[in-house]
């Protein structure tokens, strides 16, 4: 049996991990999941013990607020791989086998990404283990990388990401929002420069696709203002307008970051985000804070159009 996940980092490096752990995440075989609920389960008392065959996982909920989940290992899956690289330096514990540090920041990179789709705490917590142990030096090893490809695979079954080489119409197509003010005019509204951002590295002659050399050929500043637009653009239309501004403008936006760095955007786009996640938010109170009063003023002054049921 397998111990990963926030334990084994709390194992493995103590001193960084800034929240207690109350969960358990296990990789075994049915049988030694069989085992341990014979032998084990009586020291967290389960009320409930369920599987999802879809994930291939049993979980057992405990009386004290304890949760537990067991990854059972299937032929062909990342984590038969994940057995086989299991070696001298992985720790014998009365739990089970700990990996090493870098192989815990392997398993935490090939999900980062993934949509969370009732709060964003999961990606929080993933994202700061996944700087605290970068900070630390981890890395993904050359011997990890097939293992780490396909565990990414399974991440992200079924989590699409849009399209940008479309026309404006198409980009927006049937995704589940009510539109009540042109985007572009929101985008306007937010911006931190001359002009929204996003404009310095849109590809020639395309309405949605960037262009990856402009990106980076772009001042930091302009990237990060880039980043930071799509937030606030995001969380106006998708939090502070649909609930008549009654959210806190400090918590729509990191519902929208967290969505700008995993399942709204795509590419070298998402990834660099992702990348200064935490530099996005020391910039919030000093460059954003005022979004939702800038988009009012912008409102109010006739600049922001009501949506006139084309995005362009």
């Amino acid at each position: 049996m397998l111990l990963i996940g926030s334990r084994a980092m709390s194992l493995r490096v103590a001193s960084a991990m800034k929240r207690p752990c109350k969960d358990f995440d296990f990789v075994c075989t049915k049988e030694e999941f069989d085992q341990w609920m014979e032998k084990e389960s009586y020291k967290v008392k389960p009320i409930k013990v369920y599987e999802l065959p879809e994930y291939s996982k049993w979980i057992v909920e405990g009386e004290v607020e304890t949760y537990l989940e067991f990854e059972i290992v299937k032929p062909g899956s990342s984590n038969e791989l994940l057995v086989d690289l299991v070696d001298e330096e992985w720790l014998d514990t009365p739990f089970g086998f700990v990996p090493p540090k870098d192989m815990i920041y392997t398993i935490n990179d090939s999900h980062k990404f993934k949509k969370f789709h009732l709060d964003s705490s999961n990606f929080w917590k993933t994202a700061v283990d996944h700087f605290i142990l970068k900070q630390l030096g981890a890395k993904i090893r050359p011997e990890y990388q097939a293992f780490h490809k396909l565990r990414e695979q399974e991440s992200y079954a079924g989590q699409k990401h849009p399209k940008l080489n479309v026309s404006k119409d198409d980009f927006f197509k049937d995704d589940g929002i009510q539109y009540l003010y042109e985007h572009d005019d929101i985008h306007t509204a937010v911006m931190l420069g001359e002009q929204p951002a996003y404009r310095y590295y849109l590809r020639d002659n395309e309405p949605v696709l960037t262009d990856k050399k402009k990106f980076f050929d772009c001042p930091e500043q302009i990237r990060m203002n880039g980043m930071l637009e799509e937030c606030l653009t995001l969380a106006l239309e998708r939090s502070q307008i649909v609930s008549n501004f009654s959210i806190p403008p400090e918590v729509s936006f990191r519902m929208a970051l967290s969505k700008v760095c995993s399942s709204i955007t795509s590419g070298y786009f998402r990834s660099w985000c992702y990348d200064h996640i935490f530099d996005a938010l020391k910039m919030y109170p000093v460059h954003c804070a005022d979004y939702a009063d800038r988009f009012k003023k912008a409102l109010a002054e006739g600049r922001v159009r009501s949506f006139s049921g084309s995005k362009y």
